[in-house]
């Protein structure tokens, strides 16, 4: 791999990773893209003081929140369209493949198998999409820490418990 070769991927696993922790910090503010939260206050109480309620959390990612959190992968997709380099086509599906699927296995767990399915499919595109091993690690890498972070950002928003 040369130095004209690994600059963009350095680059592109730095933004990656920086968007989706900017995303994280705000997650109170996107926090209703993708989690829909209510309480349920029990009327007629005539137990002690305050009344007891009951809070439900339901994951429901909206287009939005897809859009926010592929930007990125989307990004890297646009500069491949405008400058045909087959490096930035690999980038873009390193990235968001990950992304996508941390997205979508939140519907049938929010267990560690979360985190194995993100390290399987990293492994997988980096390994799949690569020429040579730097690459392939690179690749890794570069779907691996933004999914890590949308995985805990949304476990995250999951766990609140609030009354």
């Amino acid at each position: 791999m040369s130095p004209k070769e690994f600059i963009p991927h350095i680059l592109s696993i730095i933004f990656a990773t920086a968007w989706e922790l900017v995303l994280a910090y705000s997650s109170r503010t996107i926090g209703g893209y993708y989690v829909e939260k209510g309480t349920i206050f029990f009327e007629n109480w005539t137990g002690g003081a305050g009344r007891p309620c009951v809070s439900w959390i339901r994951y429901s990612p909206s287009v939005k929140f897809f859009l926010l959190v592929l930007l990125p992968a989307l990004v890297l997709l646009v500069l491949y369209l405008r400058f045909r380099e087959p490096a930035l086509k690999r980038l873009a599906l390193s990235t968001g493949v990950p992304l996508l699927s941390v997205i979508v296995v939140y519907f049938k767990t929010t267990g560690p198998g979360v985190l194995f399915v993100l390290v399987l499919v990293s492994a997988l595109v980096g390994g799949g999409f690569g020429r040579d091993w730097r690459e392939k690690v690179l690749l890794s890498i570069a779907g691996f820490l933004p999914g890590l972070i949308v995985g805990m950002t949304i476990a995250a928003e999951l766990t609140v418990v609030w009354c």
